[in-house]
């Protein structure tokens, strides 16, 4: 299909003249004159026009939301059914049923949980807009099943619109279970360990950019893998207009932006779950006691089915118990551990994200976070009016006077219980700092920029929920960059998101310097170590793929002795007890190490360090050298990469910067992305690991063309019309 016949459709979507919209005043209840502002559902067909670009991207064009909102179902399902599908399995708790044993401890704790019963009870709850979106959501994934059901897995479901409500619960858990597992270790109790969450986020006011608009970074660091592998869209309704990146499966992406609003996270916040040590009965372990009283537990029954074979099942009965304040996790010397967390009963984390994704101002994006369902993060607005806006949101309970909440909290009086949520307007935040600039890649407040305006003492200790630290090794390096940036381009905003610089090196240098001009390294004795100082020193503290002087100092700072490392994550200095002797020492140990690893002491960086997606099997087909990461205490630069040794000896990516976006304010915004292996779950597709290859490799980014028609007209690879009937949701 031509691309002006293709633009011609896309213009020919939009109402020609302003709809009016008749709005039912409801004074006595919010929620219900919420509802009647919706518009009435599309009744007629309506077209839907998805174009793939270079990279397989779908840019979704539809009148209504709801036509967009099916768009991006069938879209999603058309690249990552069988994902899409296991997300649903892993929220609603039948992972194993499908997949076998290994999944019982993951089902276990979605039912633990509840994300089913309380999704499917409460679904009704959502707005109607919302439950319309949701619901031609799903039928789209439906209807690409219809058309193609030899891409259908024999172990598929049926998919229901709870389950895109299940799954927002089930992603967020982990965030307020973090909180709990903390509580619970200083306790004494070993809880499992939880996959790491990280993230990056900044952004410049416009006096200190060259376009004199914001400029926004969302960064994720999350698994390349599995559930948090995220999808890439563009999506043109009504009122939705974004470029986003959001979970498979989950209706609408939740970071990205809109036409008049970026929205970033990262993992921080004040503490938004409690674990309260219940006084158990020793005459009965189903009774706990509250005020002087034993009170009887709630228990669960579960039936859990698990595949053995082809048409083989086992059925796994297990036992939930749980208190007033939440489900027993555990139990020791007498006692039983029971973890709250205030989204138990919550539904509405869609109901947000439309709001976020549609509010046309820094006011309107307030009121959205105000409904307080996002996890608690660190989020970060920027607007195409120029603000720029942090809150440190999430449900914080409201703890009772002289209660700790940094351990479990004796559960046997109520008055420790909670005495209800944090309003918005008491949390952490702050709108346009004189600094003109903000970041928060994972650290306190007090971190985000010199002379941060937020400090503890303006706080509840536990709605700060963090000390007064020094940013850590990472975000110290693009604190620096931020501070020293004035007119900063998209090109520079790019080269900071994907910086590979090293914060800190430059001392270890020095003082190595210092070292050997004491005590000169003997040339024909110790011809590596002479080699390894010279690629030191000549390092310029990058660690791109082609650094050589990278490898070198790894290698060195690994031979260092581990005590003096410990400020490394900071990137701290050398500490006083490291002598010049033990730095010299490292040099030799650390050329032989190179020289039995790799054979040579000029190793590139990216000879080593990989980037490549990862075969069922576990196995590379193909790798591609990549720069940046933490490949080791000391090394963390601003891009951030998890890796882990292959059967080769090279290291590979796992995870680390999942979905990265740079976003320029303007009006409208302007966009660039990369995702770290590839848009589609098809090799054949081409998008399989092209981004891996072509962008993420080289440390470069894409061009959304963002409500760019023209832009995109020379970019385009495929085009599909599909149709939407308001009766598919039914």
């Amino acid at each position: 299909m031509k691309s002006s016949r293709i633009l011609t459709m896309i213009r020919a979507l939009r109402p020609s003249t302003p709809k009016s919209v008749m709005v039912l005043c409801v004074v006595f209840s919010a929620a219900c004159a919420r509802q009647a502002e919706i518009a009435k559902a599309p009744e007629a067909p309506e077209d839907v026009i998805i174009i793939r670009d270079d990279f397989g991207t779908p840019h979704i064009h539809a009148k209504t939301d709801e036509g967009a909102s099916f768009g991006l179902g069938y879209s999603e399902a058309e690249d990552r059914l069988e994902e899409l599908l296991k997300n649903y399995r892993r929220a609603e708790g039948t992972m194993a049923e499908a997949f076998g044993k290994d999944h019982v401890r993951e089902d276990y704790l979605s039912r633990l949980w509840r994300h089913r019963e309380v999704s499917e009870a409460n679904y009704s709850k959502l707005t109607l807009k919302t439950r319309r979106c949701i619901e031609a959501y799903i039928a789209g994934v439906k209807e690409f099943m219809k058309q193609h059901p030899e891409q259908v897995p024999a172990w598929a479901q049926p998919v229901q619109p709870w389950q895109v409500v299940a799954l927002g619960r089930y992603i967020i858990w982990g965030w307020p279970l973090g909180d709990a597992f903390e509580d619970l270790e200083r306790g004494g109790i070993e809880p499992d360990p939880l996959p790491y969450r990280g993230s990056n986020e900044w952004l410049i006011a416009p006096q200190r950019t060259a376009e004199g608009a914001v400029i926004a970074l969302i960064d994720p660091h999350l698994s390349w893998y599995d559930q948090f592998r995220f999808y890439e869209c563009r999506l043109y309704g009504e009122k939705l207009k974004i470029s986003g990146m959001g979970i498979l499966g989950a209706s609408l992406p939740a970071l990205g932006h809109s036409q008049w609003c970026s929205i970033a996270m990262t993992t921080g916040s004040g503490d938004t779950a409690d674990v309260f040590e219940e006084t158990v009965n020793p005459d009965n372990p189903l009774q706990y006691q509250v005020d002087g009283k034993w009170l009887d537990m709630k228990v669960k029954h579960e039936k859990i089915r698990v595949k053995k074979g082809e048409k083989e099942y086992d059925e796994l009965q297990v036992d939930m118990a749980y208190t007033n304040h939440g489900p027993i996790v555990a139990r020791k010397g007498g006692k039983a551990y029971a973890i709250a967390i205030p989204y138990s009963e919550s539904v509405g984390l869609p109901d947000q994200v439309y709001d976020m994704m549609t509010a046309k101002n820094l006011g309107e994006m307030q009121e959205a976070l105000a409904e307080l369902e996002l996890m608690g993060q660190n989020v970060m607005i920027g607007t195409v009016d120029g603000d720029i806006y942090y809150q440190r949101t999430g449900k914080v309970p409201i703890r009772g006077k002289g209660v700790d909440p940094t351990k479990p909290i004796p559960g046997n009086i109520s008055a420790n219980d909670w005495k209800g949520v944090h309003k918005p307007e008491e949390l952490v935040q702050v709108k346009n700092p004189p600094q003109g600039y903000m970041q928060n890649c994972n650290v306190s407040p007090f971190a985000m920029m010199k002379n941060s305006p937020l400090r503890l003492k303006d706080y509840p200790a536990y709605v700060y929920g963090a000390e007064e630290t020094p940013p850590h090794q990472r975000a110290a390096m693009v604190v620096e960059l931020l501070d020293a940036g004035n007119k900063v381009t998209v090109d520079q905003a790019i080269d900071i998101a994907i910086n590979y610089g090293v914060f800190g090196a430059e001392k270890w240098q020095e003082q190595l310097k210092a070292a050997v001009e004491k005590k000169p390294i003997d040339p024909k004795e110790h011809a590596d170590a002479q080699k390894l100082y010279s690629l030191i020193m000549n390092w310029d503290r990058q660690s791109g793929p082609g650094s050589t002087g990278a490898v070198a100092y790894k290698y060195w700072k690994d031979a260092i002795p581990e005590k003096a490392r410990a400020g490394d994550g900071m990137g701290a200095p050398p500490p006083e007890s490291l002598t010049d002797e033990e730095m010299i020492a490292a040099l030799d140990a650390a050329a032989k190490n190179l020289r039995t690893e790799h054979g040579s002491l000029d190793i590139p960086y990216g000879k080593i360090y990989r980037c490549g997606r990862r075969e069922a099997d576990g196995s590379y087909a193909r790798t591609f050298p990549v720069g940046g990461g933490n490949p080791g205490d000391g090394m963390a630069t601003p891009r951030a990469i998890g890796f882990r040794k292959d059967a080769s000896g090279a290291y590979v990516g796992q995870g680390g910067q999942t979905s990265t976006q740079i976003v320029l304010l303007t009006k409208p915004p302007k966009s660039w992305t990369v995702l770290p292996l590839g848009e589609s779950d098809h090799k054949e597709s081409g998008h399989w690991d092209d981004q891996a290859e072509k962008l993420f490799s080289h440390g470069q980014m894409k061009p959304t063309y963002f409500m760019d028609e023209i832009g995109l007209r020379e970019h385009i690879a495929s085009t599909s019309v599909i149709t939407f009937r308001s009766e598919q949701t039914k």
